[in-house]
């Protein structure tokens, strides 16, 4: 009884380690992949929590083409902006707001129209470009705008074509949705810290006066041009022109008639003109008083 129990164990014992060295030679199973995320929407062109709480400064970072707002140490939002291309760049450096405008527009930027009312620059500069005789110019409008500087580089509303790209002429333009936000949150005084790729304000200054030059002379050329132009015009009479000779019109004396042959004639040799014998002059007195009754 007790042999038979025991082979009994012993079966028992085989069949769990054949099991075990069965199951040990499968291949693992492989784990599941991964749970794909889908994709995050964009963020926008613009975050703002400060619901209820001011500006207190601006950090803006040219070759991100971001604006970050703090409150204290805390950032409160931050905002896509386009500062000034690589021509017009945006200077570098410390700036504090020095002034606010709600309605702003532009004393030097906007678009050229002819007499007739047509756009004929979109990138009109004054002081750089010409108007046309009877034109006008419309100056580009820069709502919201938060000066920095004193010769006119402050942020304000304008288009952002193209996110994290510059874009402007120097100063730093804002989401049409998001400016007011900032205008109405910070103070003047409040600073403005600029970073990344561009020139301090010295060498902007420098670069400013250089380009201002360079405006003039092209604008006294193009005078110059419009001159010359007007006064050509002004003695070039039109075929049809009344005031010009008609197709019945004899030429003028001398003028060989259209389709002749024209022969020269050398003019005779001069004949040597006589001496005349000068004149002698009158000498002139002066009159004699009359007597005196």
């Amino acid at each position: 009884m007790v042999s038979t129990r025991i082979l009994r164990i012993a079966a028992q014992t085989s069949v769990l380690a054949a099991s075990f060295w069965l199951s040990s030679c499968k291949t693992p199973t492989a784990p599941p992949p991964p749970v794909v995320e889908p994709a995050k929407k964009p963020t926008g062109l613009f975050e703002w929590q400060g619901e209820g709480k001011s500006i207190s400064s601006i950090k803006i970072n040219v070759d991100e083409q971001k604006a970050y707002l703090y409150n204290g140490e805390d950032q409160i939002g931050w905002t896509y902006v386009a500062t000034g291309i690589t021509s017009f760049p945006t200077p570098t450096g410390e700036f504090k707001i020095m002034e606010k405008v709600a309605d702003k527009v532009s004393n030097l930027y906007g678009k050229g129209y002819d007499a007739n009312g047509k756009l004929v620059n979109s990138d009109f500069k004054q002081g750089r470009d010409l108007l046309p005789p009877g034109g006008r110019f419309e100056a580009a409008k820069m709502t919201y705008f938060m000066r920095l500087t004193g010769d006119g580089v402050g942020m304000h509303i304008g288009p952002i074509p193209r996110p994290g790209r510059r874009a402007s002429h120097g100063c730093i333009r804002l989401p049409s949705k998001f400016a007011g936000t900032i205008f109405k949150n910070v103070s003047v005084g409040t600073p403005v810290t600029i970073v990344g790729s561009g020139p301090d304000y010295a060498t902007y200054i420098k670069q400013s006066n250089a380009k201002a030059k360079a405006n003039a002379a092209k604008l006294a050329a193009a005078k110059a041009k419009a001159n010359e132009a007007a006064v050509k015009a002004a003695t070039t009479l039109a075929p049809d022109d009344p005031n010009g000779p008609g197709p019945d019109t004899p030429p003028a004396a001398g003028t060989p008639a259209p389709g002749s042959s024209v022969i020269t004639t050398l003019p005779a040799p001069a004949a040597t003109p006589t001496p005349v014998p000068a004149t002698p002059t009158e000498e002139v007195k002066p009159a004699v008083p009359a007597p005196q009754q």
